[in-house]
């Protein structure tokens, strides 16, 4: 069962390169998030981060995701990708 209002309390990485963010979550739970899915064809704000080579200066604003231009990534959504990106690892590794 998925659990809402998950906050971010912090990053600890960011990897522009393999567009990754490693996250801290409130609830103690960490990890490396891949972004790849948003920014390899990025649209929008998320291309501005791009162009603007700025990925690297995200930052938690109210628990969630953010970088300068105003683009947010919701915390519930990225806890889940991180859950769900840890078992396909583990799937891999089986």
């Amino acid at each position: 069962m998925r659990k809402w209002g998950n906050r971010i309390s912090g990053i600890y990485s960011v990897d522009a390169d393999s567009l990754t963010v490693g996250l801290k979550f409130q609830d103690g739970s960490r990890g490396m998030v891949s972004l790849r899915d948003i920014f390899e064809s990025p649209k929008g704000l998320a291309a501005e981060i791009l162009m603007g080579g700025v990925f690297d200066k995200c930052f938690v604003e109210l628990g969630a995701l953010a970088w300068p231009n105003g683009y947010e990534l919701c915390p519930d959504a990225l806890k889940d990708w991180l859950v769900s990106q840890k078992r396909h690892e583990k799937s891999k590794a089986a």
